[in-house]
């Protein structure tokens, strides 16, 4: 193309009759422009696509990429970001449809779960008018075992409603002061149907009278999915009877990464070494919840994702046969519970 273009300009030249020396001139300066225009539009296009590279290797998120790269400005690459502005923009159409999917079920659920606890409360309220009928005592041992029942179904009832919102978590959390003494009763209160059927005692040890910032809410609710917990995986010849301990203290006290910590440790069957690196992972139940059929796997998930989103820390120990602890590090500087 260059060549057919400095012939014509010789030609033209000529007609002219313009001298050897200004057709050569003119042949060199338009050589040059040309190459001059190589050179740029080489660094152009190379700059582009390192620039694309750089940012699909490094970019979390992938759909940001148009809004951060500039329009080429040359026939290849503007092909290329024509191309990805289409399958970015139909990726967050598909996104922005699963969004409202997943927002719509979690809608429904919370919906349910609100509605199932009508009547649940309705068949709660028969089953103690039941037991307080002298003509019912005859089928006492009957409306313990349905009332147990009727208890772990409003548990079920109450984790979905806490799985549907673990999402949302900054839509209805509210950090207060609160002492762990008053957590811990309120959860032991609330979960003293299971704890008795199973026969385990509470023991508050030391350390609860420190104070925390955090929802009441949802810790008390993440403390049952551990007394819960306790209740089914209990080991009946447990040296003193079955228990369920907590104690709090203060770790790196000055420092930055000052916290409060609360255990919660139980005496019974504990946790194998090669299954507690998976406790909290969804779904999981590990050898001891294959043994028993009402193990969901959920619970200890729940704890540690709420934590997270609670900015708490958890950690879970446990040696096989002994029991089973799990500990929740709530810090002291305010600002780490509000990445939410």
């Amino acid at each position: 193309m260059l060549a057919l273009l400095e012939l014509l300009l010789v030609l033209v030249l000529r007609v002219t009759a313009a001298g050897r020396d200004l057709a050569a001139l003119v042949c060199l300066m338009v050589a040059g422009a040309a190459a001059l225009a190589l050179v740029l539009g080489f660094l152009r296009t190379r700059r582009f696509w390192n620039e694309l590279a750089g940012l699909c290797e490094t970019l979390d998120n992938p759909r940001l990429l148009p809004s951060l790269v500039e329009e080429p400005g040359f026939a290849e690459g503007d092909v290329a970001y024509a191309a990805l502005a289409a399958v970015v923009r139909s990726a967050n159409e598909g996104v922005a449809r699963s969004r409202r999917k997943v927002e719509d079920y979690r809608a429904y659920v919370e919906t349910w779960v609100h509605e199932a606890k009508s009547p649940l409360a309705a068949a709660r309220l028969v089953l103690e008018n039941l037991e307080a009928d002298p003509a019912a005592v005859g089928g006492a041992p009957r409306l313990r075992a349905l009332g147990d029942e009727l208890t772990r179904v409003e548990g079920y009832v109450e984790q979905a409603l806490f799985y549907a919102r673990s999402e949302t978590v900054e839509r209805d959390y509210l950090v207060r002061r609160h002492t762990l003494r008053d957590m811990v009763t309120a959860a032991v209160r609330a979960n003293a149907t299971p704890l008795i059927g199973a026969h385990v005692a509470p023991r508050l040890g030391e350390g609860l009278d420190l104070e925390v910032f955090t929802d009441d809410k949802w810790l008390v609710f993440m403390l049952g999915q551990l007394l819960q917990n306790s209740a089914r995986y209990v080991r009946p010849d447990a040296e003193g009877g079955p228990c369920v301990a907590f104690e709090a203290r203060l770790v790196d006290e000055g420092l930055a990464e000052e916290r409060v910590e609360l255990t919660v440790r139980d005496n019974g069957c504990g946790v194998s070494e090669a299954d507690l690196p998976r406790v909290f992972e969804w779904g999981f139940t590990g050898e001891n919840g294959r043994n028993h059929k009402r193990s969901t796997g959920l619970g200890l998930w729940l704890v540690a994702r709420l934590a997270a989103k609670m900015g708490l820390s958890v950690r879970a120990g446990s040696c096989e046969g002994e029991g089973f602890s799990v500990t929740l590090g709530f810090p002291t500087n305010k600002m780490h519970y509000f990445d939410v």
